[in-house]
């Protein structure tokens, strides 16, 4: 069975690229959920109005499941390592470096044939003073993890910018990025295991791993 607090999943690595790790063990372990936010809320009640204009204004079809809730994609050998899909693009192109590769599986089989390709897809609704290449750094780490776990080579990041715009941009996978997030996460899965808070210098200190 799914539990979270022995995983890793896309918007965890926000926190541990931060150097939030204390703050996420926190919130993984806590046996209720923190108050939800108001801007969690809209983020959250605008993600099918995110899918629907990424498809309006791309002309690109989106799949989404809620299953994925219950059993998010995992990375085959660290089923620690998990990813839940704001949407998934089935890729149709005939560049064959575009595919799911071999190292994806999901607990729902159905919901994932290895001869399918699919593209990850993350929405976000934010305040419409942010500045984009803020914001793409924030959530780079998110995107890196869901493209690693897809074996995917890009994804798509889908922003609404409450009251002002939309946009979207495709986001090409960095391995070198991605690879030094993933020894970061391994880490902080370490905690989990050991059953142990990190400490509050964890993950700030430079040098430290």
């Amino acid at each position: 069975m799914y539990d979270r607090r022995m995983t890793v999943g896309a918007s965890d690595a926000v926190y541990i690229q931060s150097g939030d790790w204390a703050k996420l063990w926190d919130i993984k372990q806590a046996t209720t959920r923190p108050q939800m936010g108001l801007a969690a809320r809209i983020g959250i009640e605008c993600e099918p109005l995110n899918r629907a204009m990424f498809t309006e204004q791309t002309g690109l079809e989106l799949i989404y499941s809620l299953t994925w809730h219950e059993s998010p994609f995992q990375l085959k050998g660290e089923e620690w390592y998990t990813y839940l899909p704001d949407g998934l693009l089935k890729d149709t192109s005939d560049e064959s470096d575009i595919i799911v590769g071999p190292n994806v599986v999901n607990v729902r089989k159905t919901e994932l044939q290895e001869e399918n390709r699919f593209i990850p897809f993350e929405g976000k609704a934010i305040n419409g003073m942010w500045q984009p290449h803020l914001l793409l750094k924030k959530y780079m780490p998110q995107l890196q993890h869901a493209m690693r776990v897809l074996d995917a080579p890009y994804a798509y990041f889908s922003v609404i910018y409450l009251n002002t715009k939309w946009e979207q941009q495709k986001i090409l996978y960095d391995e070198p990025y991605a690879d030094a997030l993933f020894e970061k996460e391994k880490l902080f899965h370490w905690f989990q295991t050991e059953n142990k808070r990190p400490p509050e210098w964890a993950g700030k200190r430079k040098g430290w791993i």
